[in-house]
């Protein structure tokens, strides 16, 4: 008799605890909206994610960054390359993309701020799209894909 009880509450903790890490796994998997990686960006540093948002730019220089827009057009996003990804494709700009990569946080000192315009473009100052994203995240990007 005691078995039986042992072994049901054993089974029971153990499907528990399945179901648990399978809703938890699922939740992260799906893919969030611009807004909703902003939202809640300060929690998910360092955190794999999947973003689907509208690239509004790829940076013609270089081609290592892409944008997605939030949805009410004040913000976006900077994604980021790497040399094992490569470019970004300028198609991809007007067209629903989806990221996946790690949220990165990065420290901007007032100084570094005050001087944005000195480090990017011909002409010394940073493209329009650069100073409207948001600066204080942005995604290293693993993996990218046009969806639209």
């Amino acid at each position: 008799m005691k078995k039986n009880i042992s072994f049901s509450i054993i089974f029971l903790l153990t499907s528990t605890l399945l179901l648990t890490i399978s809703c938890t796994n699922k939740n992260k998997s799906e893919p969030l909206n611009v807004d909703e990686l902003l939202t809640n960006a300060s929690s998910l540093v360092g955190e794999t994610v999947v973003v689907e948002g509208l690239c509004i730019h790829v940076c013609s220089k270089s081609g290592m960054k892409l944008f997605l827009q939030d949805s009410d057009e004040t913000k976006s996003i900077r994604t980021e390359s790497n040399s094992t990804l490569g470019k970004f494709d300028p198609e991809s700009v007007d067209k629903k993309v989806r990221i996946r990569g790690i949220l990165m946080e990065e420290e901007i000192e007032a100084e570094t701020h005050d001087h944005l315009d000195h480090i990017h473009g011909e002409e010394g100052e940073a493209c329009e799209t650069e100073k409207n994203a948001v600066m204080s995240y942005y995604i290293a990007a693993e993996t990218y894909q046009i969806i639209e």
